[in-house]
């Protein structure tokens, strides 16, 4: 096998999107990969037949990305525009059929309901003149918001959208509720009988600020009208009804603040007798918090089936699927690495990563890989050890080289995870391995803050780099005395986002790592306040500060302040699009680090976002690993 390097991820397939029809007989997936040519990403929707146990695709459009069953499980999805309409094909039994509807709107999701019922969300497609008049006036934006702009999505000038019923067969489409910037709907799902819809609202104050909290609602499509239940009472997950009540998923923060984790809940069809299903021994997040730079496309989280409730959680370094019933009976139902699922009746088919495989499709009750997904290249070792730091137990892994020799010194790399409520786990990493396929041993743990261990454990509210720091400086002493491979005299230090923070900080408190990589990080969270698309509430809460009354906390704990004491060579990481972590959190240390005669170094990246090592465009993203690469082969590789 060759070795894994910085372009194989060009080449690796993405599978996401699982999507069953009603009668089982088909799993409809996507499966995305990189064109490094037009430097995008091409998607089309392929297909898995239960029956035969065969695979094929069905696209050939390079953009599939909406798509549903119908009654008839044959698959629709949205084809190309054509004026001011959305075309949708039909998939029949011999390949892509033809055209079976025309809306006139901007389509963004569709669901088969039942018989010939979908739900659409929609928005009016920009006329000529509309179109026009946002050209003319490109060189201004109107703030008058917070937040004022999204990682993303830019600043926030929301086209107008809504949900609708499409009835295919008469070809008529009722609008059932509007979304907007100012009353964002979102996690609408209907009934058994379609007569009544549960949504959750966003909404702002009358200073036009985005409350925290959500308020739930349910909407009856007979008499058009909406009824409030629950009022910014929870940050909502998700909602739907289950037998003749609600369920809903969401947390109050009392006691973890905007990261705690949610509870589950029920509550009458009007909103009362609120209740608890899961209690504070529910040691799990919802989701999966599982980091890795190999994947792409979104993956469900929540579905009501047969009067159950069913769940991705990160449990520990791990992803689980579990179901829950009223009466609170929990059940494990996948429990290793699941990335995302569908269900039928009892038949649940999944994807799940592993250390040497991507996304690929399995069938609960079987380890039969129905759709592979195998690594083709090398593949380093990923050892785990455990070690006690602030009271706790922590697993910590060492991925080591691929040829690895016992009798040899190794540069090595601690990795730091984003969040700080993600988790790393065994699942492959490309960069990781990239590094382990060149000689590198790679260290990471989840320290406190991190994802699957509950609230507590989570919770470091104004101890920013105190905790955490000591864990994992806790780690890498522990890692150093397990493996004396390690050569402490080559050893970097690097990581994304939280991850960046704790980089900029470290390299404020020690001089033990030689060479740093800190991308799309936080430095000074009095300026973060002001600027990130999140800053106005995240960094008070995560500081347990705020620069009016106790900036001293908060400077503190902003990685500048210490910035003057940094000897380590430095390379900054960042894009021009990050609202989350924006451009001048980077630009801060490194102009602090080359006014100190610090060996530094810049990147900016053009037109991307926080989510470049993730899902950036496929130049941007190959070049920023090279560099990351070519820096810590610098100052850590003898022949440098």
């Amino acid at each position: 096998m060759t070795k894994t390097k910085e372009k194989d991820i060009l080449e690796y397939e993405f599978i996401s999107g699982l999507l069953l029809s009603d009668d089982n007989s088909k799993l409809a997936y996507k499966k995305t990969s990189a064109n490094y040519d037009e430097n995008k990403y091409e998607s089309d929707i392929w297909v898995y037949d239960t029956k035969e146990n065969k695979t094929y695709p069905v696209t050939d459009i390079k953009d599939a990305s909406i798509y549903t069953f119908d009654k008839d499980s044959e698959l629709i999805f949205k084809s190309k525009s054509k004026d001011k309409k959305d075309i949708f094909k039909k998939v029949g039994e011999n390949g892509v059929g033809k055209k079976c509807f025309e809306i006139e709107k901007d389509v963004e999701s569709i669901k088969w309901l039942k018989k010939d019922l979908f739900l659409i969300k929609a928005s009016e497609k920009k006329s000529s003149e509309e179109k026009e008049k946002d050209k003319e006036n490109e060189y201004f934006h109107e703030l008058n918001s917070l937040p004022f702009w999204s990682n993303g999505l830019g600043y926030l000038n929301f086209k107008k959208s809504a949900y609708y019923i499409y009835n295919s067969k008469k070809d008529e489409l009722e609008k059932i509720i509007d979304s907007t910037l100012d009353n964002y709907v979102d996690g609408i799902n209907l009934n058994k009988d379609l007569d009544k819809a549960i949504y959750l609202k966003s909404e702002f104050d009358n200073n036009h600020v985005m409350e925290l909290k959500q308020s739930l609602y349910t909407y009856d499509l007979k008499e058009k009208k909406s009824t409030l239940l629950i009022e910014k009472e929870f940050t909502f997950n998700f909602a739907d009804f289950i037998e003749d009540k609600i369920i809903f998923v969401g947390s109050t923060m009392e006691k973890g603040g905007v990261n705690e984790d949610s509870f589950i809940y029920t509550c009458e069809l009007d909103g009362s007798n609120v209740t608890k299903l899961t209690d504070d021994s529910f040691d799990m997040a919802f989701g999966s918090s599982i980091v890795s730079d190999s994947r792409f496309g979104s993956m469900r989280t929540f579905k009501v089936v047969n009067d159950r409730l069913y769940f991705v959680v990160t449990e520990k370094e791990n992803t689980k699927l579990y179901s829950i019933d009223l009466e609170g009976n929990l059940k494990e139902e996948i429990s290793s690495r699941i990335e995302d699922y569908d269900i039928i009746d009892d038949e649940i088919y999944y994807s799940a990563m592993d250390a040497d495989r991507l996304a690929h499709i399995k069938k609960q009750g079987s380890d039969e890989i129905l759709v592979d997904n195998k690594i083709e290249t090398n593949v380093g070792k990923i050892e785990e050890f455990f070690f006690e730091s602030n009271g706790d137990m922590i697993r910590g892994y060492v991925l080591l080289p691929t040829k690895f020799d016992e009798n040899k010194k190794y540069p090595t790399i601690l990795s730091i995870h984003g969040g700080p409520k993600g988790s790393y786990s065994d699942v492959f990493h490309h960069e990781h391995q990239v590094f382990a396929n060149d000689g590198y041993i790679i260290i990471y743990t989840n320290p406190h803050g991190s994802s699957g261990n509950g609230v507590k454990y989570s919770d470091i509210r104004g101890y920013y780099g105190k905790t955490d720091y000591e864990d994992l400086m806790t780690f890498v002493d522990e890692a150093i005395s397990r493996y004396p491979q390690i050569d402490t005299d080559k050893m970097g230090i690097y990581g994304g986002s939280y991850g960046g923070f704790m980089t900029n900080w470290t390299i404020g408190h020690t001089d033990r790592f030689k060479a740093a990589v800190s991308q799309r990080s936080i430095s000074n969270w009095t300026s973060f306040y002001g600027v990130s698309d999140i800053g106005y509430y995240f960094g008070s809460d995560q500081t347990a500060s705020d620069p009016w009354n106790s900036l001293e906390k908060m400077w503190d704990q902003s990685p500048i302040k210490y910035a003057d004491k940094v000897t380590t060579p430095a390379l900054f990481i960042h894009a021009d699009e990050d609202y989350r972590c924006p451009l001048e959190q980077g630009l801060q240390m490194y102009t602090k680090l080359k006014l100190n005669g610090v060996d530094t170094k810049m990147y900016v990246f053009h037109g991307e976002n926080h989510e470049l090592s993730r899902s950036g465009k496929p130049k941007p993203r190959l070049k920023r690993l090279t560099e990351i690469k070519a820096w810590f082969d610098e100052y850590l590789k003898d022949e440098n």
